[in-house]
């Protein structure tokens, strides 16, 4: 899941020209409840104690199954990557420790295991 931020770092993102999303505190469990937030939302949402905030996940599509997008540690952040060496296809490490990715690196397992399926979709017949 995508870090929360506060309604006042969502107020600032947005008028950043960030791509956020919003659910009511009451569903927050349900990863189907999160929302684009939009022009239709009143701007007392950034105010009000009942909705948590995230920027919108970023994706990227991969022989037409999208699948959320590597992005950049820093030096001492946990990231995944692709290791084809082993059966799972992949490997957790941390920035810095000498292990570099070149294909990409992912912010947790779920996102990882979201690409490797992809991946294996693409080069697999079914």
């Amino acid at each position: 899941m995508s870090e929360l931020i506060s309604g006042k770092e969502a107020k600032l993102a947005w008028d950043n020209g960030e791509q956020l999303q919003v659910v009511h505190n009451s569903e927050f469990l349900s990863q189907k409840a999160w929302e684009d937030l939009n022009d239709k939302h009143p701007l007392a949402v950034f105010t009000s104690d009942k909705y948590i905030f995230r920027l919108k996940p970023r994706t990227i599509t991969i022989n037409g199954i999208e699948v959320p997008a590597p992005f950049e540690p820093k030096v001492g952040d946990e990231y995944w990557f692709i290791a084809d060496y082993i059966s799972s296809g992949y490997s957790v490490t941390k920035e810095g420790t000498g292990i570099n990715s070149t294909i990409g690196k992912w912010r947790t397992e779920e996102e990882i295991k979201q690409v490797v399926a992809a991946l294996r979709k693409v080069f697999t017949a079914e």
